[in-house]
Formats: C-alpha cells, sequence, structure tokens
C-alpha cells in the first residue's frame, strides 16, 4: 500500500523508498537539537569559560599572572577559566564585603545581589606593562583633571571632584590618608568612585604586585566608609594566596 502512494511521487530506480522517510526524520532530530543547543545549551561565554560560574570547592587553584604565583582556593574563582590554572593573562575572584568571605551555596542570592547596598567584591588579577609607578599615578594621572581643592572626610580620605569636561566626569577620586609610616602613606589607595548622583555608585582600585602584575577591585559606594578594612583584608588575602603558592613548590 505504502510503496504503491510513495511510487508516484519516487521513481522505481531512487529506492529503497524508506531513505526518503530516513531523511526526513534525520532533518527533524537535526533541527531540534540546533533549537535547544541555541536556546538551552552553551554559550560561546559558556565554551570560552568567562561564564559566571562559581564553586563552593576548597581545592587550590595554583596559577601564574605576569610571572607572580598564587594558589587560591576555588571558592574564590568566578568562572571556569581562572579554575583551569597554569598561565594566565588575568584572573577573576569574588567575595563578600567586609571580611572577604567566599562564595557558598547558602550565600549565593547574596553573591547576585546588584542593589546599591551590595556587599560583593570583584576582584581581577591581570599581566601589565606599566608606566607610571604606583606612588606617581595621582599627579601624572588624574591631578591634571582635577577641579578644585581636596576635602578630607570623616572616613580618613581626602575626596576631589573631576572637572565636568573632563574623562572622569560623573566621577570622584578619593585618596586614602592612612596613619603609619611614609611608606603606608606612600601606599595609600586611591578610589575612582561613581558621584552620589548616579543610579548605582561603585568605586574601583587597583594595586601593583611587582613590576608585572596588578590587583584591581570593585564595590558599591555604599561600603567606602569601611576603605581601611577592605583594603587590609583583600591585601593580606592576596599575600596569602602567594604564600601558598611559594610552600607548594
Amino acid at each position: 500500500m505504502i510503496k504503491r502512494l510513495l511510487s508516484r511521487a519516487v521513481p522505481e530506480h531512487e529506492w529503497p523508498i524508506w531513505s526518503v522517510p530516513a531523511f526526513v526524520l534525520a532533518g527533524f532530530l537535526l533541527s531540534t537539537a540546533l533549537f535547544y543547543l541555541i536556546y538551552f545549551g552553551p554559550g560561546i561565554r559558556d565554551i570560552q569559560g568567562v561564564a559566571y560560574a562559581p564553586t563552593a570547592q576548597q581545592d587550590r587553584i595554583k596559577f601564574e599572572i605576569g610571572g607572580t604565583l598564587f594558589s587560591v582556593p576555588a571558592y574564590y574563582t568566578r568562572d571556569g577559566r581562572t579554575r583551569r590554572g597554569g598561565a594566565l593573562p588575568h584572573a577573576s575572584l569574588h567575595a563578600l564585603l567586609p571580611d572577604i568571605e567566599p562564595w557558598r551555596t547558602e550565600l549565593s542570592e547574596v553573591f547576585l545581589d546588584t542593589s546599591k547596598t551590595s556587599r560583593l567584591l570583584t576582584v581581577t588579577i591581570r599581566s601589565v606593562q606599566r608606566d607610571i609607578a604606583e606612588d606617581r599615578l595621582f599627579e601624572a594621572l588624574y591631578q591634571p583633571y582635577i577641579d578644585g581643592a581636596g576635602q578630607v572626610t570623616n572616613d580618613g580620605l581626602q575626596a576631589f571632584s573631576f572637572r565636568t569636561n573632563s574623562p572622569y566626569g560623573r566621577k570622584q577620586i578619593f585618596k586614602g590618608l592612612p596613619k603609619g609610616s611614609s611608606s603606608d602613606r606612600a601606599q595609600a589607595p586611591l578610589y575612582i568612585c561613581d558621584t552620589v548622583d548616579h543610579n548605582n555608585p561603585i568605586c574601583e582600585s587597583r594595586f601593583d604586585l611587582g613590576n608585572s602584575a596588578q590587583v584591581s577591585y570593585t564595590f558599591k559606594r555604599a561600603h567606602l566608609s569601611g576603605w581601611e578594612t577592605v583594603d587590609r583584608n583583600l591585601k593580606e588575602l592576596i599575600r596569602n594566596f602567594r604564600a601558598a603558592a611559594r610552600r607548594q613548590n
């Protein structure tokens, strides 16, 4: 019956006739697979390992950036590429303020919070080829764009405003005024922050690791008053990562 019906559409020499429904079925399965991959499968960022993919694993990941070795517990890493280890152009980490708390399953929603009071601290370690010494950044890079004198705040910061027509027009710069030795004062952090009229202001800072690696980090401006704790805890954590890598050698 089926053979008689199909023979009207398909010449006898093009048989076996079962190849027709087989091709139709294969086309259907292929289109279904493509649909699933496009809408539900891994994207390019997932394949590259740079998509957000936190983990609660505690095993240490050893990597090298700009000639500097680190040994980092996996629960501080934000993506799969960082967890591949080895020589990396940069590493992406995260934690919660103020105690630099690592990712845990029960804290997943806190890490995803993007509100003005979010406790999220994002950290990037990258290799750099710098032209300006760290203690010269303020005078060489930012001071030419500053408008007026700085105001000392109650949080131990000196706040400066940028000229509105400068590249930093909607930002402010805060210079830490730590107590201690001349070396401590020379290494005082700088924070570039969105102005308070921004809808969700953040602050960014960075510090050097030797001559070829640098740590940059961002957090919500709402936590700027705790800058000394953030700066101290993060630098201590990075020192621990480097010390752990040396012990593993």
